[in-house]
């Protein structure tokens, strides 16, 4: 997925234990699909982090 061959990446990660890779999408995404996800994951976790601070402030 970021050019490594399977030798390569063995030799600079080492090999996964404990899970499969099969049970990951590891299909690439567009640059645009990529920043979409990455910023409504931010914006809910910055929700969640400011309603826990007033929460928290109210105490």
């Amino acid at each position: 997925l970021a050019g490594f061959s399977t030798a390569e990446a063995t030799e600079y990660f080492g090999r996964p234990r404990g899970f499969s890779a099969d049970r990951f999408d590891l299909t690439p995404k567009s640059v645009t699909w990529a920043q979409t996800a990455f910023l409504k994951r931010f914006k809910t976790l910055d929700a969640m982090r400011q309603s826990s601070f007033v929460a928290n402030s109210a105490i």
